[in-house]
């Protein structure tokens, strides 16, 4: 995305941490034609540039949340293009990845073109999209990857909420990838449509030559519903250290599926310096996976609904284990925007968009579980990696791209003065210290102090 036309900027006496250039001092930025022009203390501001004063606060990479539902389409009643980047810069966010399952789904590149233009009518900051793996996500036939990849908003290919649940399917879908160099960001939780395959004999229970049948096709043998996290998991990171594909795992949530990361991270297939590194293995988790578990009530004493479900305490540790000793390579919100009616319909899923920072900071970061270095390169540096995005640093000619952090500042989650059109929020009430004060995107403020700054169309 190029921003024309820009004020040149001048951020003054921020505390600046970039872990891809390993910067951890007090300097200033300055900023013009929309990218990082010089980083040194004590720059003098010259006419016509706008200084902000940043002392007293961080100044870091623009985050990037890599899992996203921004709905739109036909589902504008729970979210648009518009609402959701704009929960996202009040967040913090500079750039989100959106997931296919819309409606229609992303499966060819005549419906990305279509997002393509809503984001440049719409957006208020960075959008890519994962486009889906099997047409109409129907997990039968494959997309067209090769066309997927021509286009300028696909950084990976996804199902969403579904796993592919025939392995020869998978096998396909890893050679692939590999292929044409797409990282799979695989959804590797149980779903109504994988729960329909696997368990449709149930509750009687499968003969036992149906159960071999099975057990030959999935590539694993299946468990009770919801807990075939870790079958898929193995089973994937299997085919993907076979095909030299490079795999992305979304939402861990439980402790034997980290248990399968870290084994497979120390065959040499961790993560690469390269964006589509061969064989490289990468995950993520949620602030609801690491904060809550399946005792966690919302404000009317209701269970949070939410695929992966909330898992037992003895999960919650061991992710946070997990994140501290480096297995864990991204925090994403899995933000997913539902009305009243649909939650109370069952629908799984929750926003997180403006809620994912203040809750890493204040759970993780001001405990000392991490520093806030490692907290950028959980929600930035890494995310641009996996995905091969042009942000994620500091660096002189980089975009623009830039979040100010006032660490000390003390709020409560209030959904009702959310951006997002949902209020799906499992940290209501919540009492946070620390959040995004100043989103920059290619060198233009879109938020400042919780106002939200509109702009001219983003050109993709």
């Amino acid at each position: 995305m190029t921003l024309l036309n820009l004020q040149p900027l001048l951020l003054k006496s921020g505390h600046v941490i970039d872990p891809a250039t390993g910067l951890d001092s007090v300097t200033d930025i300055l900023v013009k034609k929309g990218r990082i022009s010089l980083i040194a203390p004590d720059i003098t501001p010259e006419e016509g540039e706008e200084v902000i004063d940043a002392g007293g606060k961080y100044v870091v990479p623009g985050l990037i949340d890599c899992h996203v539902h921004l709905r739109d389409f036909g589902e504008c009643q729970r979210e648009t293009i518009a609402s959701g980047t704009r929960a996202a810069v009040m967040g913090g966010f500079t750039t989100v990845i959106c997931e296919p399952n819309t409606k229609p789904p992303l499966d060819s590149p005549e419906r990305l073109e279509a997002l393509r233009e809503k984001v440049e009518r719409e957006a208020l900051c960075r959008v890519y999209a994962k486009a889906a793996m099997t047409r109409g996500r129907e997990g039968e036939a494959l997309t067209d990857f090769k066309a997927l990849k021509g286009h300028p908003l696909v950084v990976a290919l996804s199902e969403d909420g579904n796993p592919i649940v025939e392995e020869q399917l998978m096998r396909e879908a890893c050679r692939q990838a590999a292929n044409h160099q797409l990282p799979l960001s695989l959804h590797c939780e149980d779903s109504g449509f994988s729960l329909s395959k696997i368990c449709r004999d149930r509750p009687s229970g499968l003969s036992s030559d149906r159960s071999k049948d099975l057990s030959l096709r999935l590539g694993f043998g299946p468990r009770e519903p919801f807990h075939n996290e870790p079958g898929f998991i193995a089973r994937d990171l299997r085919l993907a250290q076979e095909t030299e594909a490079s795999v992305h795992i979304s939402h861990v949530s439980l402790a034997e599926s980290i248990q399968i990361i870290e084994e497979a991270k120390k065959d040499g297939k961790g993560p690469a310096l390269h964006p589509c590194g061969a064989g490289r293995i990468t995950c993520e988790v949620t602030p609801h996976h690491l904060f809550l578990d399946e005792a966690s009530r919302g404000p009317h004493g209701l269970p949070f609904t939410v695929n992966p479900p909330l898992r037992k305490k003895e999960d919650c540790t061991v992710l946070q284990k997990a994140i501290k000793g480096g297995t864990i390579d991204a925090i994403a919100s899995d933000h997913a925007p539902h009305r009243e009616e649909d939650k109370r319909a069952g629908a799984p899923g929750l926003i997180g968009l403006e809620t994912t920072l203040g809750v890493v900071l204040t759970r993780l970061v001001h405990p000392g579980i991490i520093s806030l270095k490692e907290a950028v390169r959980l929600m930035s540096n890494n995310p641009a990696r996996i995905f091969g995005l042009g942000g994620g640093s500091l660096a002189v000619g980089s975009p623009a791209d830039i979040t100010v952090i006032d660490m000390e500042r003390e709020w409560i989650v209030e959904g009702k003065r959310f951006q997002s059109l949902a209020r799906n929020c499992p940290f209501e009430g919540w009492r946070l210290k620390g959040q995004a004060v100043l989103t920059m995107v290619g060198g233009r403020v879109v938020m400042r102090e919780g106002v939200i700054k509109g702009f001219k169309r983003l050109r993709v």
